[in-house]
């Protein structure tokens, strides 16, 4: 099981079961590999954007949370979803 940080258990689970299901629809779209990429920061911006939108912050703040996020989930070592890939 993956650890992130002080994050209850049953939370990354769902964080994992996410991230399979994102890399089972990127492999199946027919994008190449970095192509995927590329979505997966376009989808972080317009999640941002929501974010901003519900006053969780400015559109900058969101954004740059998000930024920092994305970066965080690519300092994790991809063997936790093997699990979820089988």
């Amino acid at each position: 099981m993956m650890k992130l940080g002080n994050m209850d258990a049953a939370r990354v689970e769902r964080l994992g079961a996410l991230a399979a299901h994102l890399v089972e629809h990127a492999l199946a779209s027919g994008l190449s590999w970095d192509e995927a990429i590329l979505g997966f920061g376009i989808a972080a911006k317009a999640l941002a954007a929501k974010a901003a939108d519900q006053g969780v912050g400015g559109m900058d703040q969101c954004a740059a949370l998000a930024e920092r996020r994305l970066k965080t989930g690519m300092d994790q070592s991809a063997d936790v979803l093997r699990a979820f890939l089988r």
